[in-house]
């Protein structure tokens, strides 16, 4: 059964007062305290995962001087020690003491270590947010830069997650992309993080508006390889067009055209004709009309 750690303390207190009392009277010392099981020798391959034990020791010593019972350990050689739940029984071989005292007794005299094999694994690290962005927009991406990351650390605790969380990332009230610094959710436990050459992580917020509908009339249209006289009726025409609110409250009818190629229109009517709407980059089209008329003529051009 685990002992609480406040009495541990209290114990080591009390020892230390019990300690200056026999100073004082000058008698020999003889007291119960608490000490670390500590841990040499352990191979880079392996970790101790379980918590670290204390011990419960007696002694008797006529070293009033220079006895300090918060400088005695229960030191442990773990040199040929592998993977699993081992037990020690410990003895007065284990006690490392400045100074010279009779060890009466240790309680547990038995404790339970836990060994466990060291690996590396790498996660994809994904992101959470919270909070909407500003009405009218959307959130189109979050990228996290690096998008990974390597750990060492036992095998229970790595072997049974697939990624690491960024911490939540606040969206409430963004109207544009931003890029932010992010800390990650790590896991409990001795683990290692493999940085990399990586000071810090980031989050690559991208944010979009709703896209809007606007009409455009009397766009022009123009002729393109024009190898005879050709004539088209009407000239202009209407598009009705969608994209993000800043790009359409930008848009100009004059960045709009539409554009019909003769290059394979030999001369004769053509009554039913939709040119190509040109727009700039992130507008669709969504409507155009009329339909226009060409009529290339059997007279060669002139002017080409």
């Amino acid at each position: 059964m685990r002992i609480n750690a406040s009495y541990k303390v209290l114990a080591v207190v009390l020892a230390v007062f019990v300690w200056f009392l026999a100073r004082k009277s000058g008698e020999p010392i003889q007291m119960s305290f608490y000490a670390p099981v500590v841990f040499k020798n352990v191979s880079p391959e392996f970790q101790v995962t379980s918590d670290p034990p204390q011990v419960n020791i007696v002694v008797h010593t006529n070293s009033r001087d220079s006895f300090n019972p918060q400088e005695i350990q229960a030191v442990l050689d773990l040199d040929k020690a592998q993977e699993g739940t081992l037990s020690y029984v410990l003895t007065e071989n284990h006690i490392l003491s400045p100074v010279k005292v009779e060890i009466t007794r240790i309680h547990p005299s038995q404790i339970t270590v836990r060994i466990e094999e060291l690996i590396e694994k790498s996660f994809s690290i994904k992101s959470r947010y919270h909070g909407t962005p500003k009405k009218g927009y959307l959130l189109g991406d979050i990228k996290i830069v690096p998008d990974t990351l390597t750990m060492r650390g036992p095998r229970s605790v790595l072997e049974k997650m697939d990624h690491i969380s960024a911490h939540e990332i606040e969206l409430e009230g963004l109207n544009e992309s931003a890029t932010m610094r992010v800390e990650l959710d790590l896991p409990g436990g001795n683990v290692q993080i493999i940085h990399q050459n990586v000071d810090f992580y980031t989050a690559e917020v991208t944010i979009i508006s709703l896209p809007i509908k606007k009409r455009f009339d009397n766009v022009a249209v123009y002729l393109r390889n024009v190898d005879y006289v050709s004539v088209i009726n009407p000239k202009t025409f209407n598009v009705f067009v969608e994209g993000p609110e800043y790009l359409i409250q930008e848009l100009d009818r004059d960045d709009l055209f539409g554009e019909i190629d003769l290059s394979t229109y030999e001369p004769g009517n053509y009554p039913k004709v939709t040119p190509k709407v040109v727009t700039p980059e992130g507008i669709t089209v969504l409507q155009q009309w009329p339909i226009v008329s060409v009529w290339v003529k059997n007279e060669k051009n002139s002017l080409k």
